[in-house]
């Protein structure tokens, strides 16, 4: 009977051991997961204040309204425009 015991306990000691190996490494690779969440969570924090801060600039601009000579410069190098009685020359080389 006595040798029934020691093999139970053992087996009970094995079962323990592995269950605690297995439970730390679940709790490393969790801490790992953990740590890369925070890590991404910063990323996407940074670039939402940053875009909150160019949304803050657009909304300023479009409330100022855009002066004569940004209007200028868009209609010219955005759109190709020109004045009235302008002459474009194009290098054709």
């Amino acid at each position: 009977m006595r040798e029934f015991f020691s093999k139970r306990s053992f087996i009970l000691i094995v079962a323990t051991v592995a269950f605690i190996c297995f439970a730390a490494v679940l709790i490393a690779n969790l801490t790992d997961t953990a740590i890369e969440k925070k890590r991404e969570y910063e990323s996407v924090s940074q670039a939402l204040e940053t875009q909150n801060e160019e949304n803050a600039r657009l909304e300023e601009e479009l409330k100022n309204g855009i002066s004569e000579e940004e209007k200028e410069y868009i209609a010219r190098n955005e759109l190709g425009y020109i004045l009235p009685g302008e002459h474009v020359y194009a290098d054709a080389s």
